[in-house]
């Protein structure tokens, strides 16, 4: 993939050309002349980029997910650029991660090691239960799924891949990690991610809401067709020593394959898992260092 590390001179010319109001609102000047918010403006472009994992971002694509003018995302995806956070392929014109946030997240693994910890355990799920299992982690408003194991079913349902964000609570294992969480800290993070929720096609708050509250309730996550029409999925929390939640656990199925007795039953050895997970994590004394900041 040929990859592209300059900044076009069309872009730059569209760059240049945009007014000083325009320039002002978007960049702003702080003490010293520090640009606000750059920063910020920074770290959207770079999840939003994430989101489209393998295919990466289009210009297009990190206008609608992050709302910024296209002459801002030029001059920040160049910086960003600059420094090997982002590529761009010269072909395509698509934004990619680039290899200095591989580097970064190699080292971030050895200090956040929850799904080599619990690949075994996973592995034993995925057999033990004829289901693809999924564990994802929060990452601030999203969350990033870090392991996939595939049982030897025929027939699974593939919902997620390694590298797969999406907003907290969407999703059965993300939908359990959010109802895990206190509620106000909860609560701040729907209120923010509310208008992302709003752009998915099969979104409707009433559901979303019941959902929640009913994996409050029961302790775990399960949802008929919440998120994918015929789809349906139970997500279990992997909590530390306090009841915090660090990871989840999640299986997605077609929706009349798993009755609620048989759905109960995954639960229980869902949960059981999960715990399993928890205890080795606090005897390798990572159950602190998984939880967020």
């Amino acid at each position: 993939m040929p990859i592209d590390h300059q900044h076009p001179s069309s872009e730059r010319a569209q760059d240049a050309g945009q007014p000083t109001a325009e320039r002002a609102h978007a960049e702003g000047n702080g003490r010293g002349g520090e640009p606000v918010g750059s920063l910020h403006r920074a770290v959207q472009l770079i999840r939003a980029v994430a989101r489209g994992r393998a295919a990466g971002a289009s210009l297009k694509d990190l206008v609608g997910s992050t709302g910024l003018p296209r002459p801002t995302i030029h001059r920040v995806a160049q910086m960003l650029m600059d420094v090997g956070w982002l590529e761009r392929d010269r072909e395509s014109r698509r934004f990619y991660l680039g290899t200095e946030i591989h580097g970064f997240g190699l080292v971030a693994a050895l200090r956040h090691p929850i799904e080599r910890l619990a690949a075994s355990e996973l592995a034993r799920l995925a057999h033990e239960m004829g289901q693809t299992i999924y564990m994802v982690v929060r990452a601030g408003d999203d969350t990033v799924c870090v392991a996939r194991h595939e049982s030897a079913a025929p027939i699974q349902a593939l919902v997620l891949q390694v590298g797969t964000r999406e907003p907290l609570g969407i999703g059965a294992g993300s939908m359990a990690l959010l109802a895990a969480l206190p509620v106000p800290e909860a609560e701040q993070a729907i209120a923010r991610n509310l208008e992302r929720y709003r752009r998915r096609e099969r979104f409707a708050e009433p559901s979303f809401r019941g959902a929640l509250s009913e994996a409050r309730r029961r302790g775990f996550a399960s949802h008929d067709g919440l998120f994918t029409r015929g789809v349906s999925g139970i997500g279990v929390a992997v909590r530390d020593d306090s009841g915090y939640p660090l990871a989840a656990l999640s299986t997605a199925f077609v929706t009349e394959w798993v009755d609620g007795e048989r759905r109960e039953v995954l639960a229980r050895r869902m949960a059981a898992s999960a715990a399993g997970i928890a205890a080795g994590l606090l005897g390798a004394g990572d159950g602190a260092s998984a939880r967020p900041r």
